[in-house]
């Protein structure tokens, strides 16, 4: 047989060299979508902060979560059952949960740890205190809001809320200041109070005017269309 010359035999040492090196470099696998999940259920769930009727919780798990996402409609679930429960809210973007209830019915450390062992979370902690963010800020003072809120129309009996109360504690006000006029100390101008309190109880109410200001309309379009019909 014919001897390989030496341009050939330094082009298959080349070529065993290359495939070798290529056998021997190590191929970095991803991460799998199983295995994040698996590892968000290795976080506790941490309580953020809590008073009578309300707690605030936070799990990697519930981070970025959709509605149907199987640790967070089992903590849901959780919270469902207890007795006097009132809101579930979820936030995904801080994967933050608040959960209202009735005070007395149930303590918030049994509501806590049922949450954590219903989702399949090892347990709860305290989260350590830390510089809230601009949308944590306003999340709380919307639930904040959104609570007082519920407690006014619960003690009215559902006729009224924060809408209608406002502007009433506005016009109050001002039938006050009208009336001890100069010596009204720190209280508003009567006439900016009642000039809020109708601009408040306008805005809230803007479905409504629109819609009697709409009926009002067509009723004299009808009532203008029948003497039309009439004089004729």
């Amino acid at each position: 047989m014919p001897s390989h010359t030496r341009a050939e035999r330094k082009a298959e040492a080349a070529s065993r060299g290359g495939s070798r090196s290529k056998e021997e470099t190590p191929v970095e696998e991803p991460v799998s979508e199983s295995q994040d999940h698996a590892q968000d259920l290795e976080e506790p769930l941490r309580l953020v902060h809590h008073h009578a009727g309300y707690v605030r919780v936070r799990a990697a798990a519930f981070l970025q979560a959709d509605p149907d996402n199987p640790v967070l409609t089992a903590a849901r679930n959780a919270a469902e059952s207890i007795p006097g429960f009132r809101v579930w809210s979820h936030n995904p973007k801080t994967g933050s949960v608040v959960v209202q209830y009735e005070p007395g019915l149930v303590e918030a450390d049994d509501l806590i740890r049922h949450i954590a062992k219903s989702a399949g979370l090892p347990g709860v902690e305290v989260a350590t205190p830390h510089k809230m963010s601009r949308q944590e800020v306003v999340s709380d003072f919307l639930d904040m809001v959104q609570k007082i809120n519920q407690t006014v129309s619960h003690l009215t009996g559902g006729r009224a809320d924060l809408r209608e109360v406002g502007p009433v504690a506005l016009a109050a006000i001002s039938v006050v200041s009208f009336i001890v006029n100069d010596n009204r100390g720190r209280l508003p101008q009567w006439s900016s109070a009642l000039y809020h309190s109708y601009r408040v109880f306008m805005h809230w109410h803007r479905p409504e005017v629109r819609t009697r200001e709409r009926t009002a309309r067509q009723e004299d379009e009808r009532n203008a269309a029948d003497e039309t019909r009439f004089s004729d």
